[in-house]
């Protein structure tokens, strides 16, 4: 029997896709399907805590940082038992893993929860001196991270609309390259670093092919390493990224490899796992393959 627990995020109006979606969830399932509102990440991971094995599907309607509190709740859940197949339905401002996983715009959310189907998915791994932390799609240390950092400053004083491009622009003029060593089995990297996006999924930063070709099903994790790449080069760059094309640089590199992966640097380094932030100076980054269900898309 289904039992079908929804989360909103509560920051985000909900569209009006999306509503009709949550009414037809309600009405086909009725006392199996219940909505919980959520207005930060510590009461929804709470929430998920307080779930029973008897949660067949966990359901996130927000973007990538909703669907990394339902991943981090699943997998430190204190009843291991506990495994229900995840869904988001995409609410957020760039949706970036909903992309990756290969949904399409039309994705009939009621007929493959009815169904029970699923597909397993592989969860990346972040650690910190200070937190350990699971990613669906993207973990990202560098310019990344700087620009989420700025963002949350900027979503206080401007809201949503208009945060994202001034912490990009703000970013862009204070950023500067760190020193920084890469290494894990078969690859060392030491050198000044733009950006490095440990990758499950290809997209990220609002539809920006990051790593064209990661798959977050293929037990691998990719890396696209932007070492001694200038702001400009990379900017320069942008469309082409945003079409699915690789950057041609001396100093751009799209690799698969071996995990796990350590990446140290003398400073403060900012980062972001799924959009939400992360700082450290010495990262250990994982992947877990096939460790968590998801509905499937039908493109995999």
């Amino acid at each position: 029997m289904h039992q079908i627990y929804c989360i909103l995020n509560g920051g985000k109006k909900i569209t009006a896709q999306n509503k009709h979606l949550l009414a037809a969830l309600q009405h086909f399932f009725g006392a199996q399907f219940s909505i919980y509102k959520s207005n930060n990440p510590k009461d929804a991971q709470s929430f998920i805590y307080a779930l029973t094995p008897e949660c067949t599907h966990l359901l996130g309607v927000g973007g990538d940082g909703t669907f990394n509190v339902l991943i981090n709740g699943v997998c430190t859940h204190p009843n291991a038992e506990f495994f229900p197949i995840l869904g988001v339905l995409p609410n957020g401002t760039g949706n970036d893993f909903y992309r990756s996983a290969g949904y399409s715009k039309k994705y009939d959310f009621l007929a493959q929860i009815r169904a029970s189907k699923f597909q397993y998915f592989d969860v990346g791994l972040l650690h910190t001196e200070a937190e350990t932390r699971y990613f669906a799609n993207i973990a990202d240390i560098g310019f990344g991270g700087a620009v989420v950092l700025e963002l949350q400053n900027f979503r206080k004083r401007f809201g949503h609309n208009f945060s994202y491009g001034l912490a990009i622009i703000k970013t862009f003029l204070n950023y500067k390259r760190p020193k920084v060593s890469i290494t894990c089995q078969h690859f060392n990297y030491n050198g000044e670093l733009l950006l490095a996006a440990f990758c499950n999924g290809s997209i990220f930063g609002d539809g920006l092919y990051i790593h064209p070709g990661a798959k977050i099903n293929d037990s691998e994790l990719k890396l696209t390493l932007l070492g001694k790449v200038s702001l400009f080069d990379y900017l320069k760059n942008v469309l082409k990224v945003k079409r699915g094309k690789k950057i041609k640089h001396p100093e751009a590199h799209y690799l698969s490899i071996a995990f796990p992966i350590i990446l140290k640097c003398d400073e403060l380094l900012h980062a972001e796992t799924d959009g939400e932030y992360i700082g450290g100076s010495s990262f250990k980054i994982d992947l877990v393959p096939n460790r968590l269900k998801l509905l499937p898309a039908e493109e995999l």
